[in-house]
C-alpha cells in the first residue's frame, strides 16, 4: 500500500489522494471508461497499483472496435500484460474488423504463452456474423453457429445533401403523421445548432458529452423512458445527439439521419433504427437511414474530416450500399472497408491512403514513447518509470496521453450570485453533500483554453480564494471551480461560456464589447 500523505494531529491517517473518490481500481468491482484499462500500459506513478487492481478480476471491454490506432496500441499492450497475469478478458463488438480481432487475440496470447498464435487457425479469415472467438488452452477456436434470431431487417440507405434548416424540415416532415426521428451528428456544436432549429411544437431531446454528469444521467433516463424497450412512446419527437447515441443506450428510432462516419460506426447508429418490435407510423414502417455530409467521393466537409480520417470515409462511402440487411451484411461490409486489399477498387484514394499510413506510423511511434515495455521472464517492476514520463504525472495528463488528445481542463460548474453559491439546479452549496458537488464536473473545450497552464493557474487562484477549505476535503481536493453568473454565463479567455440543462455547455467568441448572445 502507498504511504499515507500525512498523519493528523490526533493520529488519524490521511489517505493518499490516488484512492480518493472514483479513482481507485482496487475495489472488487470497477466500472469505468477504457482509459482506466489503458493506463496500465502507461509509464505513470501508481502503475503497479493499477496492475494489482486488475488482478483477480475478469476484464470486460465493450465496443472494442471504437478505438483508433493510438489507443489500440495501448490496448494491445494492456492485453499482453493481462495475458501474463492470466486475467480472463471478454472483448465485445458487433462491428469488429477481422484484422483487429486477430491483433487483439495475438496480444493476449503472446502475453500468456510468450509466443505467437500458430498459423492456419482461420483467425484472420473468418467473416461470419455473429462470431465467437476464444482460447481453449493454447488452441484458438471460433464458433459461428448460433440459433437464428429472426430479426433480420432490410434498411434503405439514402444519401442526403442539405443545409441544417432543410435537414430539420425533412425530419419534421418525416414524422408528420407520428414517430420518432433520430439525428446523430459528429460534433456537439452541430447538435446544439440543429436543436435550436426544431419548431417549438415538436418535442425534442439533445444528448452529447458536454453535459454535467447528473444532467446527462437524467437525459438518458428520460430518453430510455420515451423510446427505450417497452416505453410509452410520444406521438412525435426529434432526438439529436452525437456519438453517445451509438452505444450502450437501448433506444429505438422510427427514422434515422446521421452524419457520415466510418462504416462500423454507421452500422452501430443504424442499430438504433427499428430496434424493437413495435407498431410503427404508417409512413415509417420501412427502416430508412439518411446519410448526411457526402458532397462527393472524397469530399465530406471540413468538420467531418476533422473527426474521422478521409481514407475511412472514402472507403465507407464507396462500399456502403443503397440497402443493408442486418445482421447478414454487417461483417461483410466491415471487412470490405477495413481490408486494405480493396483499396485498389477506389479511384482517387491514393492520397488519402498515403496520409492514413503516415498517421498510423506516427501514432504508433508516439504511443511507444509513453508505454511500459513488453514483459520478459526476468522482469520486475524495478525501472518501469525510468523513461521520461513527459508530463503524465497527473490524471488529466494521463488520460490525454492514452487518447492522443490535447490535455484539457475539468472544472466544477457552480452559480455565483449575490445571494450565495448554488449548484446549477438551484440548490445552495451549503445544503448538498460534498460528493454531489464533485459530480458537477465538466470538461472545457480546448478552444477556450489556448494557454492551458495559465488557465489552470487562474482557476486555482480563484478556487483557493473562495473555497480554500476544499483542499482538506477527500471529494473536492484539487478540483477547479468555474463560477457562472445568474444567467449561467461566464467570460473566460475572451470566450463567452454558457450552460443550459437542455443544450449543455455552449461557447462563442466574444465580440468587441465582450458580449455574445446564445
Amino acid at each position: 500500500m502507498p504511504k499515507a500523505e500525512n498523519v493528523g494531529e490526533e493520529g488519524s491517517v490521511v489517505i493518499n489522494s490516488w484512492f480518493s473518490g472514483k479513482k481507485s481500481i482496487l475495489a472488487d468491482f470497477s466500472i469505468g471508461t477504457i482509459d482506466h484499462l489503458l493506463l496500465m500500459s502507461l509509464k505513470q506513478k501508481h502503475l503497479f497499483l493499477r496492475h494489482l487492481g486488475l488482478s483477480g478480476k475478469v476484464v470486460v471491454i465493450d465496443e472494442v472496435h471504437a478505438y483508433d490506432t493510438y489507443m489500440s496500441s495501448y490496448l494491445e499492450q494492456a492485453l499482453v500484460w493481462l495475458g501474463v497475469y492470466s486475467i480472463p478478458v471478454i472483448a465485445l463488438s458487433a462491428t469488429l474488423p477481422k484484422q483487429k480481432r486477430a491483433e487483439l487475440m495475438q496480444a493476449y496470447y503472446f502475453g500468456k504463452y510468450g509466443e505467437p498464435i500458430e498459423a492456419d487457425t482461420g483467425l484472420e479469415d473468418s467473416q461470419a456474423y455473429p462470431l465467437l472467438t476464444y482460447m481453449d488452452g493454447k488452441e484458438v477456436k471460433q464458433l459461428s453457429e448460433f440459433p437464428k434470431s429472426g430479426n433480420s431487417k432490410i434498411n434503405k440507405i439514402i444519401r442526403l445533401n442539405s443545409d441544417d434548416e432543410e435537414l430539420i424540415n425533412k425530419a419534421v416532415r418525416s414524422i408528420s403523421e407520428g414517430g420518432v426521428a433520430g439525428i446523430i451528428v459528429n460534433t456537439v456544436k452541430r447538435a446544439q445548432k440543429l436543436s435550436q432549429l426544431v419548431p417549438d411544437n415538436i418535442p425534442k431531446l439533445v444528448l452529447h458529452s458536454a453535459f454535467l454528469a447528473p444532467d446527462r444521467e437524467k437525459l438518458e433516463e428520460r430518453l430510455q423512458s420515451a423510446i427505450g424497450k417497452n416505453a410509452d412512446r410520444p406521438e412525435r419527437m426529434i432526438v439529436i445527439g452525437t456519438q453517445v447515441l451509438e452505444q450502450s443506450l437501448d433506444i429505438d428510432f422510427d427514422v434515422l439521419f446521421t452524419d457520415v462516419a466510418p462504416i462500423d460506426l454507421l452500422i452501430q447508429r443504424i442499430g438504433r433504427l427499428h430496434r424493437h418490435k413495435i407498431e410503427r407510423p404508417a409512413k415509417l414502417t420501412e427502416p430508412m437511414t439518411y446519410i448526411l455530409g457526402i458532397n462527393s467521393l472524397g469530399d465530406y466537409g471540413d468538420a467531418n474530416e476533422a473527426i474521422y480520417e478521409k481514407y475511412w470515409l472514402m472507403k465507407t462511402d464507396y462500399f456502403f450500399p443503397d440497402t443493408i440487411r442486418v445482421p447478414e451484411d454487417v461483417s461483410r461490409l466491415v471487412q470490405l472497408v477495413y481490408d486494405p486489399i480493396t483499396d485498389s477498387e477506389i479511384v482517387g484514394i491514393r492520397e488519402a491512403q498515403h496520409q492514413e499510413r503516415l498517421i498510423i506510423e506516427k501514432e504508433r511511434q508516439k504511443a511507444q514513447v509513453y508505454q511500459i515495455d513488453f514483459p520478459s521472464p526476468t522482469d520486475t517492476i524495478h525501472g518501469w518509470l525510468d523513461r521520461d514520463r513527459r508530463g503524465v504525472a497527473d490524471e488529466a495528463s494521463a488520460e490525454a496521453a492514452v487518447r492522443d488528445i490535447k490535455e484539457s481542463i475539468e472544472v466544477i460548474l457552480i452559480q455565483h450570485t449575490q445571494a450565495g453559491d448554488f449548484l446549477l439546479d438551484g440548490r445552495p452549496l451549503s445544503d448538498v453533500q460534498d460528493y454531489e458537488i464533485a459530480q458537477q464536473l465538466i470538461r472545457l473545450p480546448n478552444a477556450v483554453t489556448p494557454n492551458i497552464e495559465k488557465t489552470i493557474k487562474d482557476l486555482e487562484t480563484k478556487t483557493n480564494n473562495s473555497f480554500s477549505e476544499w483542499q482538506n476535503n477527500i471529494w473536492l481536493k484539487g478540483i477547479l471551480v468555474l463560477p457562472l453568473n445568474e444567467q449561467k454565463t461566464v467570460s473566460l479567455n475572451n470566450w463567452q461560456i454558457h450552460y443550459s440543462n437542455t443544450l449543455g455547455l455552449m461557447y462563442e467568441k466574444e465580440d468587441q464589447d465582450g458580449q455574445k448572445t446564445f
